[in-house]
């Protein structure tokens, strides 16, 4: 019996990280249907995630306990809709599904919409930070084009068509190389913006990081 429990406890966290991907006949008749209510209460997930399993389980005639899943969500959602978790959720990035109780949903929301709010203003940090990564790699790419081109231009099997062409493209790449130059350096000024949004968000926020 002890190594049936421990079975369906197994089997009750894989069907949590799988979303019950592929359910076997055995798994829907061991599964501790508790424990995975509990997992998915404590993941944040609706409890309308059961329909999913009732779904793998009807193909062998079996229906998962409702009862028994219902019962693990709640306690998992009152693990899940503590404060700290609602800040690290929004941190994340991760969305929020309503599973919250009255009693626990605005502390839990408050604590959420400020990680969020981290989580949009660091995204956006990165975000200026990878075009101007880009911008600095594709100016690299160009000097390295221009110096190839440069080199064919003064060679003397060249044809003077093809050096023509090369000239050309030499310049059209230098005007290239200004542009985006100009546009590295607006991005630079708005990631320091954007870096002293970040820090003084920072300074208020309840939770440490």
């Amino acid at each position: 019996m002890r190594m049936l429990g421990i079975m369906a406890l197994v089997l009750a966290s894989a069907l949590a990280l799988s979303g019950c991907a592929g359910m076997s006949e055995q798994a829907c008749l061991v599964t501790d249907w508790r424990s995975v209510g509990f997992e998915d209460g404590v993941a944040g997930r609706s409890p309308g995630s059961i329909g999913s399993y009732r779904q793998a389980c009807s193909r062998y005639g079996l229906t998962p306990s409702l009862d028994q899943y219902l019962a693990g969500h709640s306690a998992g959602v009152e693990v899940y809709c503590r404060a700290g978790n609602g800040f690290e959720a929004g941190r994340r990035g991760n969305s929020y599904r309503g599973v919250c109780p009255a009693e626990l949903e605005p502390e839990f929301l408050a604590a959420y919409n400020e990680g969020r709010q981290l989580y949009e203003l660091e995204s956006a940090l990165r975000s200026v930070e990878s075009r101007i990564a880009a911008g600095h790699q594709r100016i690299a790419k160009l000097t390295q084009d221009i110096v190839a081109a440069s080199i064919l231009i003064v060679a003397d099997e060249t044809p003077s068509e093809r050096r023509a062409e090369l000239l050309l493209s030499t310049a059209a790449m230098a005007e290239e190389k200004v542009r985006i130059a100009g546009e590295i350096g607006v991005l630079e000024s708005e990631r320091a913006l954007r870096e002293a949004d970040l820090y003084n968000f920072r300074q208020t926020l309840a939770f440490s990081l």
